[in-house]
């Protein structure tokens, strides 16, 4: 595929996952039998990216891994939905982002550890300024953070709208430029209430819209998820109730198929439901990426 002809870039750090549904948590040294286990690829990024690459878009993920075997699974995970690796550059020596995450059968609740990897952030250089030609969208979460503001010079010099991925427990102070230059924003409510220090979701969503801003969306798990724009609407979309196996990759299936509607021109309220459907699906199943093995 040709340097420019991508219309997603994504910058964030691909894992590779080891999952085992156990009966229960336990603070003691103890051995506990597996009721399942499964592997699949990870990083909330990269997950969008599949989604998207699934729905027919074609993507690209800057990122680094190592010349391990967890790195070719990881390449073998992104190019198993249609997402190019040509920009993930591999280190030799070095080890790949990996995790093992125990869920809980009883509620899907999760254990994980994780293994990050050594491999380093993405140069400056290795951000291609002639992705940029053609794109129509690039995906943040703001890791790889010199990367990411490069690419996001780029994509402002080029006209490309770019989206941040806020996830629970990922906001530091650093990020507020990048958040700052995004045009969709979809986060966390821990994400939101960290970066506006408000409570209050009107609140949050006046301090949090402002321009370029054109889209803010808070997620809340089950509770659903809001989503405003810059022009005043506001609606809520509920969660979907479904039998939960695992919540892995849920946040980043919903924006995934939230920006392949974005791009596709559907109104919100299609976007969010579409998400929100897809990410319940996903929870039924073990693995971050389960949905998009389903024939839907």
């Amino acid at each position: 595929m040709a340097a420019g002809s991508f219309t997603v870039i994504g910058i964030g750090a691909a894992t590779h996952d080891a999952f085992s549904i156990v009966r229960e948590f336990r603070a003691e040294e103890h051995v506990t039998q597996a009721l399942a286990h499964a592997e699949d690829g990870g990083g909330p990024v990269a997950t969008a990216l599949c989604v998207l690459a699934a729905e027919g878009h074609s993507c690209v993920l800057i990122d680094r891994c190592g010349d391990d075997a967890t790195g070719q699974k990881i390449r073998a995970g992104l190019e198993e939905f249609g997402v190019s690796t040509n920009h993930l550059h591999v280190v030799p020596g070095t080890r790949s982002a990996s995790a093992c995450i125990l869920v809980r059968q009883s509620d899907g609740a999760r254990q994980i550890v994780y293994a990050p990897s050594t491999a380093g952030e993405p140069a400056h250089g290795e951000v291609d300024g002639s992705l940029f030609n053609s794109a129509r969208l690039l995906h943040i979460n703001g890791r790889h953070e010199n990367a990411a503001r490069r690419a996001v010079k780029l994509a402002q010099e080029h006209g490309v709208t770019i989206s941040f991925d806020g996830g629970a427990g990922r906001w530091r102070e650093s990020l507020r430029d990048l958040v700052e230059a995004s045009h969709i924003r979809i986060f966390s409510r821990d994400f939101a209430t960290n970066c506006s220090s408000r409570d209050d979701l009107p609140e949050m969503a006046a301090t949090l819209l402002q321009p370029p801003a054109q889209v803010l969306v808070i997620t809340a798990g089950a509770a659903g998820s809001h989503v405003w724009t810059a022009d005043g609407t506001y609606f809520h979309q509920p969660a979907h109730a479904c039998l939960v196996i695992d919540t892995t990759g849920c946040g980043d299936v919903y924006h995934g198929w939230f920006l392949h509607g974005w791009l596709k021109g559907w109104p919100l309220e299609q976007c969010a439901g579409v998400a929100s459907r897809r990410a319940a699906l996903n929870a039924q199943g073990l693995g971050g990426r389960h949905v998009l093995r389903l024939k839907l």
